[in-house]
């Protein structure tokens, strides 16, 4: 009993070095960078209790955590925002502003601090404001207006197209995403960034036109690789709405079996994406909505023998199941 209770008291006394409102430490107030290193230590700390929490729990109660780590954010954006107010030309106020960004967009102090980060944005280095636009996962409209009218300012500089790079694949269901997009393909075409963005795109049926620019547009192999791959899918996904109209949908068919056959020549020295351009023409020449069913062979019920051939000109109901 005495070393629980030795054990509580340790941690109590050891809560306050958690939380951004320290006392001061021996007579000393803590700096601004302190102030920001232990409020983060108090948010990470708490994640990781939820965490445990939320493996815990079960249904509701679990869906109900799940919400509220959701959350977690928001329940600190005052206090950082209090920091940055503090500390409104030290790394540690910008460094709060930018962990608001991050961590509690949808909060109401985020609207409330959304003047100072754009202002932040505006007028940082750019080395600075790429290092920290690359620790925000998604984004929300100001955030990437900011960042993109920052990028058209000093687009004879390299580091805008890092810039553009993080607008296009964080917010391209923004207009200042797809504008960050577009730039990025006209501006700085051979950016090394843009074999990842052709990924992104290839899952989007309407980018087949800013595909074929990055073609046109850069002389890199990999990238222009990369961009005939996700053209070709694109227009391969795009055949699927098109069983009602057989004759465009050979037509798409058509040109997508073309920039699939580009790019398994373009990527002959890659394994991997060479693979799975081959997995998609195949796909495309004989899955696609229209096409004959391939012949399946097996044993029915009975074990006896079957061919789904056999059953040409009847309705046939395939159910594929299996028993791990």
């Amino acid at each position: 009993m005495k070393r629980v209770v030795c054990f509580m008291l340790v941690s109590l006394l050891a809560l306050p070095a958690l939380r951004g409102d320290d006392p001061p430490k021996e007579g000393k107030e803590p700096s601004a960078q302190e102030r920001y290193q232990a409020m983060v230590k108090d948010y990470t700390t708490q994640q990781r209790e939820m965490i445990t929490e939320i493996r815990k729990a079960k249904g509701p109660e679990q869906q109900k955590l799940l919400q509220k780590y959701s959350t977690l954010g928001n329940d600190f954006a005052e206090r950082f925002f209090k920091l940055a107010e503090d500390d409104p030309k030290g790394s540690a106020g910008v460094d709060a502003l930018f962990w608001i960004a991050q961590n509690a967009s949808g909060s109401p102090t985020y609207q409330k601090a959304s003047g100072q980060i754009t202002a932040q944005i505006g007028e940082m280095p750019l080395a600075d404001l790429n290092r920290r636009v690359r620790s925000i996962r998604g984004a929300n409209a100001p955030l990437l207006d900011a960042v993109v009218a920052r990028a058209e300012k000093e687009d004879k500089e390299a580091l805008a197209g890092d810039l553009l790079l993080w607008a296009a694949t964080n917010g391209s269901e923004f207009p200042a995403g797809q504008k960050a997009v577009q730039q990025l393909v006209e501006k700085f075409p051979d950016h090394s960034g843009i074999e990842r963005l052709c990924a992104v795109l290839g899952q989007d049926p309407k980018s087949g036109d800013t595909l074929k620019l990055i073609i046109e547009k850069s002389s890199k192999p990999k990238v222009k690789a990369a961009a005939t791959l996700a053209l070709g899918k694109a227009l391969a996904a795009q055949t699927d709405n098109l069983g009602d109209n057989p004759a465009e949908a050979d037509k798409v068919a058509a040109e997508a079996e073309k920039y699939l056959t580009q790019a398994i020549e373009l990527l002959k020295d890659s394994a991997g994406p060479k693979k799975q351009a081959e997995q998609e023409l195949k796909s495309l020449r004989t899955l696609r909505v229209g096409k004959e069913a391939p012949e399946i062979s097996a044993p029915d019920l009975d074990e006896k023998e079957f061919k789904l051939s056999d059953y040409r000109g009847k309705v046939v109901l395939l159910d594929f199941w299996g028993n791990w």
